[in-house]
């Protein structure tokens, strides 16, 4: 077993450059450039075992994540057995593939044996590189994500036959839920602008889904918000709300026009949607200066708006489809200017069409009665779990239907 230390990885680079179009061409790493990647050389290291040698083993802890670039792993979800070796083999790892993700995510010991079917060369990846370096990237949540889906759909094969298959279904969903709400940004919001203060929650029907919020500081004057809901559930709407939160970062900004990079938005989501998966949301851009915000709804329920301590009433929207079916769809642009004290509360469906026992929504209606229970010196955050306790006490024993999103920005001033 040899280890090469980090710096040697980024000097062997400068001798053979393949080594960097072998990493570039794992499926993890598909559609980031090499600039991108060549930042993260000095944070990897080479491993290399020899035939027969086992990689990681059941019960064992495991603080990194293995890309394969040489040779050959099997994988053992039983107990191995020297004599009989294939008859609880589980899988094979290819050059391309990772193996380790699991134990990483959920923090727990090994669940199978890897061994080395022939000489092999990875690259060992250490865990806070993982969540660091790579968690980060979009692109590279989005290329784990569906290597977890290609491994789910083997996994529902498989359980046709043994039960594990089963239970590492779910164990594959609690990771991907994890990631996802790693993608999503994390609180507080906007520490570096006291003139607003931000609350945003997502609360998924299952274990990932396609609800989002996105918050985003453009610069010092500015600052972005997103709420949306993508189509159906499960890992198909991660993949997609992926897909759109990467979209919305490339080309939001306060220098652009908000309408054209939502038309271009949706212009991308229509290509190479063959499943016909769409999105709803409410994007808008908010100067903490001025107290203008700038916004623009693609088919999303119409947001509440609370000027001082006046009731929360419904704010009006220009018309805007939904995004990911029409190319030539447009969407309407809007502005308001709020005061010091003004609330707004973004929210997804999963709200609004919440039921009960009685098969009652919830209604935009209740949402609002609710929300005016709220006092006007109220916290975002307590505006926010105000609704979202309201929704479930009202659901009952009733199982979560949809997701829900809820999304508060109160301006200070």
């Amino acid at each position: 077993m040899v280890n090469i230390p980090n710096p040697e990885l980024s000097s062997l680079l400068s001798e053979n450059r393949s080594i960097l179009n072998t990493i570039a061409s794992c499926s993890v790493f598909e559609g980031i450039d090499l600039q991108t990647i060549e930042r993260l050389l000095p944070y990897f290291r080479i491993k290399s075992i020899e035939a027969g040698e086992v990689l990681i083993a059941p019960g064992q802890e495991n603080h990194h994540l293995y890309l394969l670039l040489l040779g050959e792993l099997r994988i053992y979800l039983a107990i191995f057995d020297e004599l009989n070796p294939n008859s609880e083999m589980w899988g094979i790892i290819s050059p391309g593939e990772c193996i380790g993700e699991m134990s990483i995510i959920e923090n727990k010991p090994v669940s199978a044996r890897v061994v080395a079917d022939g000489d092999c060369e990875l690259i060992e990846i250490q865990e806070t590189v993982f969540w660091e370096r790579l968690v980060p990237i979009p692109r590279f949540v989005k290329n784990l994500l569906q290597g977890l889906s290609r491994r789910m759909r083997k996994h529902n094969e498989i359980a046709l036959q043994k039960q594990i298959a089963s239970e590492q279904l779910h164990r594959d969903l609690r990771a991907a839920s994890k990631i996802q709400a790693n993608i999503l940004p994390q609180m507080p919001l906007f520490p570096n602008h006291p003139k607003v203060d931000v609350f945003a929650k997502v609360i998924p029907a299952k274990e990932v889904g396609g609800d989002f919020f996105d918050c985003l500081e453009l610069d010092e004057r500015y600052i972005y918000i997103a709420a949306g809901d993508v189509s159906g559930k499960g890992i198909p709407a991660a993949l997609f709300m992926i897909r759109v939160i990467t979209l919305l970062r490339l080309m939001i900004s306060s220098s652009n026009s908000l309408a054209s990079s939502f038309t271009s938005i949706n212009q991308h989501l229509c290509k190479h949607n063959k499943d016909d998966m769409f999105v709803t949301m409410f994007v808008g851009i908010f100067d903490v200066d001025s107290g203008q915000l700038i916004y623009v709804n693609g088919g999303h329920n119409q947001p509440f708006l609370r000027n001082g301590s006046q009731p929360f009433e419904i704010l009006n929207v220009p018309p805007g489809m939904l995004l990911g079916v029409f190319e030539d769809a447009s969407f309407g642009l809007a502005e308001l200017t709020l005061r010091p004290e003004d609330t707004l509360v973004i929210y997804t469906d999963g709200v609004t069409e919440a039921e009960n026992e009685n098969k009652e929504f919830f209604t935009t209606m209740r949402a609002g009665e609710v929300l005016n229970t709220v006092p006007s010196q109220a916290t975002s955050q307590n505006v926010v779990e105000t609704l979202e306790k309201s929704v479930f006490d009202f659901s009952g024993n009733v199982s979560q239907s949809d997701d829900i999103t809820i999304l508060s920005l109160r301006y200070l001033g």
